[in-house]
């Protein structure tokens, strides 16, 4: 399902201090991380900025596992992501998912459990 190699990677291309957050951590939450894309179990809220470009996603339980994957980088605060035109918390979800995993190999087809995700 996941690659060791690839996920260390991922977590040495984050920046910031890594001091509160360790890789064997990372691991436990990728893990759980999948399993509840899989069950439907992510939520978060959301703030939308003034401009409508960007949206801030606050989750119980992801947040650092969120920005590692995406923002590149170590962070428990919300997380930002920017753009139009498209659905910004299917994207934060998939691209999550496409750094953890090997997509093309998608037996559980992440594509459309990151659809069904709630937001609040």
């Amino acid at each position: 399902m996941y690659n060791k190699k690839k996920l260390m990677k991922v977590y040495q291309e984050a920046k910031g201090d890594n001091s509160y957050y360790s890789f064997d951590k990372f691991i436990k939450d990728a893990k759980s991380y999948l399993k509840d894309i899989k069950d439907g179990k992510v939520i978060a809220s959301m703030k939308v900025s003034r401009s409508g470009m960007a949206r801030r996603f606050n989750t119980q339980h992801y947040n650092m596992l969120l920005n590692i994957c995406y923002n590149q980088k170590f962070s428990w605060d919300e997380v930002k992501v920017s753009g139009c035109g498209m659905d910004m918390w299917w994207y934060l979800l998939f691209t999550t998912c496409e750094r953890l995993t090997d997509t093309q190999k998608d037996s559980f087809n992440y594509n459309s459990r990151c659809s069904n995700q709630v937001i609040l």
